[in-house]
């Protein structure tokens, strides 16, 4: 066997594996999955709760900014109160927001030395 029947073989081989190797994959089809049942709701809906909810528990609040208090942390009102929330840059998306912006914002209940406060993870304009 010469070194050009050798390589001929090694080609065909991998033609093969490509084929059966596509061929499987198409045989396969799609695979759909999705949950269709109850889905999480928020522990917390308002500031009032908010403030007395366990440190972790999921917030979902609807209100306004009133002002800035330091780099990426806000005081947030709604009918009920204000919390402090924390809106990293990024969730902002070169979106102007004023005082009079109703947003809803969702995350998570947590501490510090300055009280409590949401870690907010998702900023949706409402108006």
């Amino acid at each position: 066997m010469n070194v050009s029947s050798a390589s001929k073989t090694i080609y065909r081989a991998g033609k093969i594996s490509l084929a059966a190797a596509c061929v499987a994959m198409l045989l396969s089809g799609p695979v759909n999955a999705q949950f269709s049942g109850a889905k999480r709701t928020p522990d917390v809906t308002t500031v009032e709760q908010a403030r007395a909810a366990r440190h972790g528990a999921r917030a979902s609040l609807k209100g306004s900014l009133t002002k800035e208090v330091r780099m990426a942390q806000y005081l947030f009102r709604d009918k009920t109160g204000e919390i402090r929330v924390r809106i990293q840059r990024e969730l902002w998306r070169g979106r102007e927001i004023t005082a009079k912006t109703l947003l809803r914002v969702r995350g998570k209940i947590q501490s510090d030395v300055r009280g409590r406060f949401v870690n907010v993870d998702y900023v949706q304009v409402l108006n």
